[in-house]
C-alpha cells in the first residue's frame, strides 16, 4: 500500500491527519487515547520482531483495543523471534468497531490496487 492510498483510506474514515513517531510509543498513545489508528505496513525482506510488539499488544489490549495483522487475524507470538505471516502488516486501533472498519477499508484498496 502506498502513500496516496493510505492517505485516501484514511479521508475515507475521516481520520485526522497522521503522526509521524518513530518507535513503538505509538502503542501508548493508543492505549492513552491520544490516537486511534497505528498501520505498519510490510515490507519486503523485513521481518518484524515480537519483543517490539508484544508489549505493546498487551498495553493495548488492556485499555479495550485491538491488535492484529492487516488481514484481521491475532499476532501469533508463538513462533519464534519474529511475526510470521505478515504479508500486509500491522494494525492497531483504539476498539472493536474502527478496527473493523479499518480492516474492511484496508482489504478494499487491497484488492482493488492488485496486489
Amino acid at each position: 500500500m502506498n502513500t496516496s492510498s493510505v492517505r485516501k483510506l484514511l479521508g475515507e474514515m475521516s481520520i485526522k491527519q497522521p503522526l509521524r513517531v518513530y518507535s513503538m510509543v505509538k502503542y501508548a498513545a493508543i492505549a492513552r487515547g491520544d490516537a486511534e489508528i497505528f498501520m505498519k505496513f510490510a515490507r519486503a525482506g523485513y521481518k518484524e520482531k515480537i519483543w517490539d510488539h508484544a508489549a505493546g499488544v498487551l498495553i493495548i489490549q488492556e485499555a479495550g483495543g485491538m491488535v492484529t495483522d492487516a488481514g484481521g487475524q491475532p499476532l501469533d507470538f508463538s513462533r519464534g523471534i519474529y511475526l510470521e505471516g505478515l504479508d500486509r502488516g500491522i494494525i492497531a486501533s483504539s476498539g472493536a468497531i474502527l478496527h473493523e472498519k479499518i480492516i474492511k477499508a484496508v482489504d478494499a484498496s487491497w484488492d482493488s490496487s492488485n496486489l
